[in-house]
């Protein structure tokens, strides 16, 4: 006898795998999929928020060795450093600083500044070791975004660098060694010239420059193009951006020339390569005309 197969409505067998697509996935392989997808998602997230913080921390780094720079050149025309604000914050105006940078890149929190001024007995510590009868600190609260250990009580001189539990803060110091050495050895010149080159590895797109105390003058310098400025006074700030408006806080960064300055050539040469992105070529190079 010949067995007849029941081929249903669509003519074709229930064991077919045309058939078994049809059905879909099951509940077990949907499961299955959720499943991966939640632990791609449970890697992926934390690493981009971990790139994202490590770039600020490297931005609020350069940001306090360029404050730090400022300073040693500021006692060095002036005799003395600058004051601190009532609120132990960074006398922006004095130094020449945008006021943008007076906060963190990590939290926005103002950045902690404290100086003594005068040369007395009196002296700042850090990690319970003196700097000297003239010193500062800056700090940053860091990715925590509050002061820890004894950076949260800074009326009485003392800081530390390190700590235990949840301590991130960032701390720069001036010490007193760093203001007695010579103006020849510091390097520093009546006026400088700047040559700057875009080479943008990201984007093959232009860079604007502007020096802080003539914002209203903007440098265009096309991809793989060079600006060169002369007469620049040592004080200048250099702030570079891929935006016109210098609107985006990621996209800008700022660097005092005579803080790049390496030798006593009074020309500043860089590079700037991208912006902080994760890639493997930094923001912008040292002082190439040595």
């Amino acid at each position: 006898m010949t067995e007849i197969l029941n081929m249903g409505d669509t003519g074709e067998s229930q064991m077919s795998p045309i058939s078994n697509f049809r059905k879909g996935f099951s509940l077990i392989e949907l499961s299955v999929a959720l499943v991966v997808m939640g632990l791609l998602s449970a890697v992926a997230i934390p690493i981009t928020v971990n790139v994202s913080k490590n770039q600020k921390i490297m931005q609020a780094e350069n940001e306090l060795q360029n404050i730090r720079e400022l300073l040693i050149y500021y006692y060095k025309t002036n005799g003395k450093l600058p004051a601190h604000e009532p609120n132990n914050t960074l006398p922006s105006p004095i130094l020449g600083i945008p006021e943008q940078y007076k906060n963190d890149p990590i939290k926005g929190i103002p950045y902690l500044y404290f100086a003594d001024t005068i040369s007395a007995a009196d002296t700042i510590y850090v990690d319970n070791t003196p700097l000297g009868a003239i010193s500062a600190v800056i700090i940053s609260a860091g990715p925590n975004g509050k002061f820890d250990g004894e950076n949260a009580t800074p009326s009485d001189g003392r800081f530390e660098s390190t700590g235990t539990g949840d301590f991130d803060d960032i701390l720069y110091y001036v010490c007193e060694l760093d203001l007695t050495e010579t103006p020849e050895a510091w390097g520093v010149c009546e006026s400088y010239t700047l040559i700057l080159r875009n080479k943008d590895v990201v984007e093959n797109r232009a860079l604007y420059a502007r020096i802080i105390r003539d914002v209203a003058t903007t440098y265009t310098i096309p991809w793989g193009q060079t600006l060169t400025i002369s007469g620049l006074e040592p004080f200048a700030c250099i702030q570079l951006s891929r935006r016109n408006n210098y609107g985006s806080a990621i996209e800008v960064y700022f660097f005092n020339i005579s803080s790049y300055n390496e030798g006593n050539d009074c020309t500043v040469e860089v590079i700037k390569y991208s912006q902080l992105s994760g890639t493997t070529h930094p923001l912008i190079t040292g002082d190439l005309h040595r």
